[in-house]
């Protein structure tokens, strides 16, 4: 396993602890189709989120919001989409796009930020 391939499963793992910790059911993670791919999938009440983790040592240079390019949110979108068609039991849900971004180091001071709709399906 590579170096950055730990880390983004470590990142994401402490990210889904902290959806869990703040009232969300995971649905899926790491769900994968032609052309996108979704890290986590989380539901509380009404809204299903589809959550990009991203893991940054520092939040210099604008941190991990500005790895959310356009073409990014389209492939996001397109395996949102995806997912909504393989599970159409989410259908009636408010969709909307989440980024966690998890700053530090694996054996130091860590920080999670939770952006929430970055982006909506519906947009």
């Amino acid at each position: 396993m590579s170096y950055s391939k730990s880390i983004g499963d470590w990142a994401e793992k402490l990210a889904g602890q902290h959806i869990q910790q703040a009232g969300w059911h995971i649905v899926a993670r790491n769900f994968h189709c032609r052309g996108g791919e979704l890290d986590i999938i989380a539901r509380q009440d009404n809204i299903i989120s589809f959550i990009e983790v991203k893991f940054r040592r520092s939040q210099a240079m604008g941190g991990a919001i500005n790895s959310i390019t356009f073409q990014k949110q389209q492939r996001l979108g397109h395996a949102a989409q995806r997912f909504m068609q393989n599970h159409p039991q989410y259908y009636r849900l408010h969709g909307r796009f989440d980024l966690i971004c998890v700053y530090g180091r694996p054996k130091g001071q860590v920080e999670l930020q939770w952006l929430t709709n970055i982006f909506s399906l519906n947009d």
